[in-house]
């Protein structure tokens, strides 16, 4: 991919044609890299890592080479850029869990950012740092600390997720990029049609059909699953469990394993 635009704000929202009145299909996140496609009166057609293309607001894009120097991967689940390494000091940007920015100083726990723009901002060190490596247990925690947080409609951060934003996220932190949609990854590493094939880490579908996937979550074991429904919460496919869920049982498609080497769409 040409990487001639940069995603200028904490999430990004894109629609499926270039008016705000579209319907949303995806989002980006601040630092990401993007390939321009097509330009249409205030709206760039953009192209992600994933594969996917989206219609985004120009203004939310820095256009030209990204900034050079080290990178650094948000850790937290969101953070606030300062104009000084000063708690007190003006925002110039928010930035969530994923974002990748460069380094270009820093000061007493802080860090000196260089944002797509070309403008520095300044972030604590302890919003940094890395993930651990794929496993079972990594995407399960991950999934975990997201409980809570909002469905939305082409979410893919903690300021909202959708079923399958959510998934990829977990994934893409632990090194393994899944495709965007419920139905891409749902083609992918298919194990077979009994729920309780799986293990925790795996990835549950849901649907009318199997040519009509439109749900997925991610196992726990014990038939248990986390998902984006509402909100981002545990349910159970086992009748009797206080968080059994009639209709994600009935509507079970199948389970997936993914596997830690890194994935393409």
């Amino acid at each position: 991919m040409n990487h001639e635009a940069t995603i200028n704000v904490s999430v990004s929202s894109q629609y499926h044609q270039p008016a705000y009145a579209s319907e949303v299909a995806t989002q980006g996140i601040l630092g990401e890299q993007v390939g321009i496609v097509d330009e249409q009166a205030g709206f760039t057609r953009i192209v992600q890592e994933d594969g996917y293309q989206s219609w985004v607001s120009s203004d939310q894009l820095a256009y030209g080479q990204p900034a050079t120097g080290r990178e650094l991967l948000v850790i937290s689940h969101g953070l606030r850029i300062h104009l000084e390494p000063d708690h007190q000091a003006e925002t110039v940007r928010d930035a969530v869990i994923g974002c990748r920015l460069t380094l270009s100083g820093e000061e007493d726990g802080w860090y000196r950012l260089t944002l797509p723009d070309g403008l520095t901002g300044w972030a604590e060190k302890h919003h940094f740092g890395d993930f651990a490596p794929f496993s079972a247990e990594a995407i399960t925690a991950l999934a975990r600390a997201f409980l809570g947080y909002p469905y939305c409609w082409g979410g893919r951060t903690p300021k909202g997720f959708d079923c399958s934003g959510l998934v990829q996220t977990i994934f893409r932190l632990h090194g393994v990029l899944l495709p965007r949609d419920s139905w891409q990854q749902h083609q992918q590493h298919y194990l077979g049609d009994d729920h309780r094939l799986a293990r925790p880490g795996d990835l549950l579908f849901f649907g009318k059909t199997p040519e009509r996937v439109t749900h997925v979550g991610i196992a726990l074991g014990e038939e248990r699953f986390i998902h984006a429904s509402g909100w981002v919460r545990r349910n159970s496919l086992r009748p009797g469990e206080p968080d059994f869920s009639p209709h994600h049982l009935q509507t079970f498609i199948s389970v997936n394993r993914y596997h830690p080497q890194k994935e393409t769409a």
